[in-house]
């Protein structure tokens, strides 16, 4: 089978390993001509039989996939959520419901289709102005609300705002700035802030069929400025409590969004009121090491995607309420306090060094910059720990962010 992935990058480097591996043969598409630089520096075309590049029209590029006798197209990261959809339309093939692309990709569209099936979704403005932000949250009750770009990534431009002057100083810093893929942001989304506990789900469909791997328990922390900032995750398994009603809830939303096929990431707030969406991409979870679920779950989001792609079999198989975590693991995004330069790799030893250590993945080497740590794309990484005690992960966390002040990452 002839599978042609749209912007490989991200965890989607993982996809193609395993597709490879199961005997398939890939293709590469890009959905902008110049991608984010940190795309480009991970991206290995040699994964791929054919690297395709950039076409200026999806017409000319559906042309091609044609051509070469492509089986399914899939979105690799979010920037090729939409191409992907359209390429899948263009040529007839097991995609998405083309009339909700939009509710796909840009947030105030996948609000507004939640609504419109009955679900919970945060109460949201988008502006052109600041002063717009300004006069919304002059009237909302909570107190608090988040400003963001309308379609990014990566926290980019994430901001908790409790003041009008946090308000407008957040709606002017994302209507001046591109988002995470370069491009402009005409409007600045403003939104409710939600109280409660905050879950990450991971989730792969064929034929409407929505199968949840992973669910993650989401921890965050208050950045530089009000920027929402990363802490850790950590995996629960289906009959801990609260998740029969997050994976019910997240099934009711890949439908009001017209997910069909492939892969989800849902990330949501269990409010008061119950489960609230936060957003949702039609593609892989970024920023993991899928090797790690395959070892203690049994199952990774990765994995999954293959056999729905190549083993419908295999793929009906999977029983998500059977999934079980053999140790306790602990996802934590890595902060640097400062930016400078990394004098030397002495930091990565530290960390290796801790007791529970189980992978790292890292932008940063001796030489290298370092960036003050203000959303994702600028931690320097993120560390697993795993252990058979949730106290022995618990504690070399602790240890983690006790080295990171005082400008550890440049050590």
């Amino acid at each position: 089978m002839r599978i042609a992935i749209v912007d490989g990058y991200s965890t989607s480097r993982f996809l193609v390993e395993d597709l490879n591996r199961a005997g398939a043969s890939c293709v590469h598409v890009r959905s902008q001509e110049h991608p984010p630089a940190v795309y480009v520096r991970a991206f290995d075309a040699r994964a791929y039989d054919r690297d395709l590049g950039w076409f200026p029209r999806p017409e000319a590029a559906a042309a091609a996939l044609a051509e070469l006798g492509v089986h399914r197209v899939v979105a690799g990261t979010e920037s090729g959520v939409l191409l992907a959809d359209r390429l899948n339309e263009l040529l007839r093939l097991p995609g998405n419901r083309p009339e909700s692309a939009d509710a796909r990709r840009d947030k105030p569209a996948m609000a507004r289709a939640l609504r419109a099936a009955g679900l919970a979704a945060a109460e949201d403005v988008s502006v052109s102005d600041p002063d717009e932000g300004v006069a919304w949250f002059a009237g909302r009750p909570g107190g608090r609300v988040v400003v963001k770009p309308p379609s990014s990534a990566g926290s980019d431009n994430v901001w908790v705002c409790g003041t009008a002057a946090e308000v407008a100083a957040a709606c002017r810093t994302v209507l001046d700035a591109p988002n995470f893929f370069g491009e402009p942001n005409g409007v600045a989304l403003v939104q409710d802030y939600l109280d409660g506990e905050e879950y990450l789900v991971n989730s792969v469909s064929r034929d409407g069929d929505h199968r949840v791997v992973e669910v993650w328990r989401s921890v965050r922390l208050p950045g530089p400025d009000g920027a929402c900032l990363y802490d850790f995750q950590e995996p629960l398994s289906y009959d801990a409590p609260g998740v029969a009603a997050v994976v019910s809830y997240v099934r009711q939303v890949l439908d009001a969004l017209g997910v069909r096929n492939g892969a989800g990431h849902s990330e949501l707030r269990v409010t008061a009121a119950g489960p609230v969406l936060l957003e949702t991409g039609a593609r892989l979870c970024g920023g993991v090491l899928p090797d790690v679920s395959l070892k203690y779950a049994g199952m990774s989001q990765v994995r999954l995607l293959t056999l729905s792609l190549l083993d419908p079999a295999g793929f009906a198989a999977f029983e998500e309420s059977a999934v079980r975590w053999s140790k306790a693991v602990r996802w934590v995004s890595l902060i640097s306090d400062r930016a400078g330069g990394a004098a030397s790799d002495t930091w990565r030893e530290k960390l290796r060094r801790l007791e529970t250590f189980d992978g790292l993945v890292s932008r940063v080497s001796a030489g290298g910059t370092v960036a003050r740590t203000v959303d994702l794309a600028t931690s320097p990484g993120f560390v697993y720990l795993a252990a058979d005690s949730a106290r022995a992960v618990r504690e070399d966390y602790e240890r983690l962010r006790s080295l990171e002040p005082n400008g550890f990452y440049l050590s």
